[in-house]
């Protein structure tokens, strides 16, 4: 049976010390814009390695609670990151992020073309042999990781869709540009979910994080389902809303 110190030896000291200095932030031991004491400092205080100290002090600069300045250190963020995300049936995440007052930046992990599994290819009412092109996006607000893309789409509606995506900003963006389609949405599931190890290392958070997981269906104008999307959002950072239709 796992013992209480075994359960403390579990943790990694890089996430105590993080909770630490995040818990002394937010009672407000260091105020908004004020500068943490610095590595060596906390290297004293925590009786740890540069390396262990830096390591919590990148995961609370990813989190959005502090930033950095080369050559001065480590700042509290005047405006802690936490955003209102709206899911309408037109809602596009660059205009989202932008309207938030955030800077909306997408990061393609991997692309490649294949059949999808059944339940994507029931979602898209996809034949056996027909396939698809899988998109893997990491999609960030200001510099910091905010949710993971799994995005499907099929090959008969976007030719040559993989000649496009080198330099994918915006994907809707790049969609209605190249192909002249906009999309919207018709359905969107919602589920409290944990990362994988693979998912919380790019989102840069402890396993232990609440994702919100989205599963979301849109078509184009013609009414052909286009879309699948699974995306995972941070639940530290991010809130999501729902906006119904005024009748």
């Amino acid at each position: 049976m796992m013992q209480e110190s075994d359960l403390q030896d579990a943790t990694p000291r890089y996430l105590e010390i993080a909770d630490v200095l995040q818990s002394e932030i937010v009672k407000g031991s260091y105020k908004l814009d004020e500068r943490l004491p610095s590595e060596a400092q906390l290297c004293s205080r925590f009786r740890e390695n540069r390396y262990t100290i830096r390591q919590a002090l990148e995961l609370l600069m990813h989190s959005g609670i502090i930033r950095s300045h080369q050559g001065k250190g480590h700042y509290v963020c005047e405006k802690p990151l936490n955003l209102q995300y709206t899911i309408t049936p037109n809602t596009r995440f660059s205009n989202e992020i932008t309207l938030l007052g955030c800077t909306p930046k997408a990061k393609l992990l991997k692309q490649e073309k294949l059949i999808p599994p059944e339940d994507i290819a029931v979602a898209l009412k996809l034949g056996p042999e027909e396939d698809a092109y899988r998109l893997e996006i990491l999609r960030y607000a200001d510099s910091v990781p905010l949710a993971w893309n799994v995005t499907w789409l099929p090959s008969k509606y976007f030719p040559g869709l993989l000649d496009h995506t080198r330099c994918l900003g915006s994907l809707y963006a790049m969609l209605e540009g190249v192909y002249g389609m906009q999309l919207h949405r018709i359905w969107s599931t919602f589920q409290a979910t944990y990362p994988t190890a693979m998912e919380a290392s790019y989102l840069k958070i402890p396993p232990n994080t609440n994702l919100l997981h989205i599963e979301s269906v849109m078509r184009d104008d013609d009414r052909q389902l286009v879309e699948y999307t699974s995306a995972k959002y941070r639940g530290d950072l991010c809130r999501v809303s729902i906006e119904f239709e005024q009748k």
